[in-house]
């Protein structure tokens, strides 16, 4: 059994801030092999990389106007990644916060002939993206917060969660990136047997990183890559 990829969440926090352009660089300075960045677009078409939808004294990001700003962008995380990792080496694990600008923010990693798959929770952006870019991995986020929801839709939420696989065969999707507490082996099992990738997010924990670390899955994701690092290579 091949022990998971690390997938360094946000570029992770043990080096520099998470989430900052500097931890990115700092990822692929220590030899990342794959890294995961959250991309949203903002009312003036650029795309950012910015995992809550309101950024702090501007406002919500899809309604922003963010051209010519000091916001990071996904244009300057690809030029990083093109400066310190030109090999291509470096898998980006592409999380898509929103719907309505897949394609183009695909098409950008395309065109940098930069190895990567996409993550989304939005059903619709799977079927476009399947529909439309069919060599893309595309894989379904289960685990969707429940802010905001009465207790009866929670419920039915997380029900959902649990038994995904009609959700996943409706939208062909490629894989799954599922939260650590909705990954009960049935999922896995089944998953497993028709050879979808399983990612498994947000691993932090020293229990947790050991336990994940020995399960058959593709993907962990943590904040803390190095301890992983460390474990699985005690494992």
């Amino acid at each position: 059994m091949a022990a998971p990829t690390i997938s360094w969440h946000r570029g992770g926090s043990e080096l520099e801030p998470s989430a900052s352009r500097a931890a990115f660089v700092a990822a692929a300075r220590r030899g990342a092999a794959m890294v995961e960045v959250d991309v949203r677009q903002s009312a003036d078409g650029v795309l950012v990389c910015v995992h809550d939808p309101d950024l702090p004294g501007i406002g919500p990001v899809a309604h922003a106007t963010l051209a010519g700003t000091d916001v990071f962008t996904l244009e300057q995380f690809l030029d990083d990644l093109d400066r310190e990792d030109p090999e291509r080496r470096i898998v980006v694990h592409y999380d898509l916060k929103d719907a309505g600008y897949e394609l183009e923010a695909v098409d950008a990693l395309v065109e940098r002939h930069r190895p990567f798959f996409v993550t989304t929770g939005e059903v619709p952006s799977i079927v476009l993206l399947r529909r439309e870019r069919p060599d893309v991995p595309a894989y379904l986020t289960i685990g969707r917060s429940a802010a905001g929801l009465s207790r009866w839709a929670t419920l039915r939420l997380r029900l959902s969660e649990l038994f995904p696989e009609a959700t996943i065969r409706s939208c062909a999707a490629t894989g799954i990136a599922i939260h650590q507490t909705l990954a009960w082996w049935p999922t896995r099992w089944w998953c497993r047997r028709r050879d979808l990738p399983v990612a498994v997010w947000t691993v932090d924990a020293d229990a947790d990183l050991q336990k994940w670390l020995r399960r058959p899955i593709a993907v962990l994701t943590t904040n803390r890559p190095l301890a992983a690092l460390a474990l699985r290579e005690a494992l």
